[in-house]
């Protein structure tokens, strides 16, 4: 952790349909247009910044340590947070080689970032994504298209609601259970990582 985030609560976004939304179709008024080498060709991915991005990223870079930590590979997700993240606030960036297939689907274990979980809060629009870790996690819904969008506003809301509990886990199942008159009882659909094969080549401790 550098310096300057000592003390700080670690924060994980997603990219995709959280942050933004690209296509390989071109869209109308794209944010960004990424060019990215697929198997030998160069081809154009149109992207749409999800509505209040920039205000949402300098907040949050205020009061956490924050990560991106995508499913996307890196020669796509590198160029694409250059310019989404022009004022440095992302610390880390982690790409598909640091999840953990399961299922069919990547998951992004959060235990091997090397933070303290009771301090660590994943914002992902998968729910899939944070599997290992559900009490962590941060629900939103997935950004397509729609310029209305406000999700980014309610979700730091509730991030600068958690932030300053000891444990971000409680905080998160009472200020979520708060803002759902009626949410849905039981399970909360976890795996134990610890009840699994241990990855080979995945995973990512940060520095």
């Amino acid at each position: 952790m550098r310096p300057e985030d000592t003390g700080k609560k670690t924060l994980v976004l997603d990219l995709d349909e959280t942050l933004v939304h690209s296509s390989f179709k071109p869209v109308a008024a794209p944010d960004y247009i990424i060019p990215v080498e697929i198997e030998g060709r160069v081809v154009d991915v149109y992207v749409l910044k999800r509505p209040y991005v920039d205000h949402f990223l300098r907040a949050v870079g205020e009061r956490f340590e924050v990560v991106v930590f995508t499913a996307s590979l890196g020669k796509y997700a590198d160029p694409l947070l250059d310019l989404l993240d022009a004022g440095g606030v992302v610390r880390w960036r982690l790409f598909r080689e640091a999840c953990y297939p399961y299922e069919g689907a990547y998951v992004k274990d959060l235990q091997a970032l090397g933070r303290p979980l009771e301090s660590t809060i994943i914002v992902d629009n998968s729910p899939h994504s944070y599997v290992f870790q559900p009490e962590n996690a941060v629900p939103i819904g997935t950004f397509i298209d729609d310029m209305a969008d406000e999700e980014l506003l309610d979700c730091l809301d509730l991030l600068l609601a958690v932030e300053p509990g000891p444990d971000v886990r409680r905080h998160i199942a009472l200020e979520i259970g708060r803002r759902r008159a009626f949410g849905a009882g039981g399970s909360s659909g976890g795996v134990d990582p610890d009840s699994l094969p241990p990855p080979v080549g995945t995973g990512r401790a940060l520095p």
